[in-house]
C-alpha cells in the first residue's frame, strides 16, 4: 500500500495542518486537549513513508499506546504524577532514537526550560524500556 500524503493524513486524524519549521504538523483533539502530530521534513506532497492501514493502526491504538508510554515513565519515574502529564505530541522521524514512533509529554517548566519526556515505539508498536528527555 502506497503512502499518504501529509494532507490525507490530517484528514484521517481530522485535524488542521501546518508547517512548524523543518517539520511537518497536523493538530487534532485528543483526550480534551490538543495533539501535534508530525514529521521531520520533506513536503506536504510527499508521502510520510507510511502507508494508511500504519496510520489507521495507530489512530485506533493510540489510548492503548498511551497507557504503555505511561508506564514506561512511571518505571522510569517512580515518584512523579506520569498520570497527569499531558500527551502533546505524536512524532515521526528518521532517526533511530524515536524509534518508528514516539509519544511526547509536556513535563512542564525546569530551570533549563520547558521538559518533554517521549518513549519511542517500533515497528511493532513495542515501546523502547527508557523514555527521552528534551529541553526546549
Amino acid at each position: 500500500m502506497s503512502g499518504l500524503l501529509w494532507e490525507e493524513v490530517s484528514a484521517l486524524w481530522n485535524g488542521e495542518p501546518f508547517d512548524c519549521g523543518t517539520r511537518l504538523c497536523c493538530k487534532t483533539a485528543y483526550a480534551g486537549q490538543m495533539l501535534n502530530l508530525s514529521r521531520d521534513g520533506g513536503s506536504a506532497e510527499e508521502p510520510p513513508s507510511r502507508d494508511a492501514l500504519f496510520w489507521k493502526r495507530l489512530k485506533e491504538e493510540l489510548p492503548a499506546l498511551d497507557l504503555k508510554a505511561r508506564t514506561v515513565l512511571q518505571n522510569a519515574f517512580p515518584g512523579e504524577n506520569i498520570a497527569a502529564l499531558p500527551l502533546t505530541e505524536l512524532a515521526l522521524d528518521q532517526g533511530e532514537s524515536y524509534g518508528a514512533f514516539s509519544l511526547g509529554y509536556d513535563a512542564g517548566d525546569t530551570p533549563a526550560g520547558r521538559l518533554y519526556l517521549f518513549v519511542a515505539f517500533d515497528e511493532a508498536f513495542h515501546p523502547a524500556g527508557e523514555p527521552i528527555c528534551e529541553v526546549c
